[in-house]
């Protein structure tokens, strides 16, 4: 299969999938989410399952509570 695109096209190809991959968790410590941690774990854990990836982006792009007002 890789045979035709040489070693350079299967390093890109590999990074790619990698980041695929872990773009639940890319986000979620991007955003600043306040569970990043456990969506690292989902992603790495349950990731090759579609479900578990699709639950860690879940998290990882659901609405960031706001903080409460600090009263001065």
């Amino acid at each position: 299969m890789f045979s035709s695109i040489g070693p350079l096209g299967v390093t890109l190809f590999s990074l790619l999938s990698v980041v695929v991959y872990l773009l639940p968790s890319l986000i979620a410590f991007n955003r600043g989410v306040e569970n990043r941690w456990l969506v690292l774990v989902i992603n790495i854990v349950f990731g090759a399952s579609v479900i578990g990836w699709l639950i860690a982006l879940y998290l990882a792009t659901r609405k960031v509570k706001a903080p409460l007002p600090r009263i001065s």
